[in-house]
């Protein structure tokens, strides 16, 4: 995403967009790759899709227009941090891929660079948003 936007539903929609996008990548691995690739996931980002998901929806349902982000901090204490783990997860993806199988599919690593990129983008754009 380029030039993300400030407006807080756009954001938070975007966000929760990313979150589907993992989950879908994480499906079309190979069935055995799963479970490490989400255990890794979990620990790296302070909880599982599962909770991500659960969070984007929540923040879905209370982000309206003009939504002032002392708001979100007040009700998350702990989201920038999170958020913080979760974007260094997007960032360091594409090495993590080029070291597993998947860095040996033509232009899976490439995908992985740009879909990473995009969705570390969105979180930073979360984050300074709360901040």
């Amino acid at each position: 995403m380029t030039a993300m936007t400030s407006d807080p539903v756009t954001l938070v929609a975007a966000f929760r967009n990313a979150i589907e996008d993992t989950e879908r990548d994480f499906a079309s691995m190979p069935f055995f790759v799963r479970p490490m690739v989400r255990r890794g996931f979990a620990g790296r980002t302070g909880q599982g899709l599962e909770g991500w998901r659960q969070l984007a929806t929540s923040l879905l349902t209370e982000v309206k227009a003009g939504t002032e982000p002392a708001r979100v901090r007040d009700r998350y204490p702990w989201l920038r941090e999170q958020l913080e783990q979760l974007a260094e997860n997007y960032r360091t993806a594409p090495e993590r891929a080029s070291r597993g199988m998947m860095g040996a599919l033509t232009g899976t690593l490439q995908t992985v660079q740009e879909s990473s990129r995009r969705r570390e983008e969105t979180v930073r754009a979360l984050i300074e948003w709360i901040s």
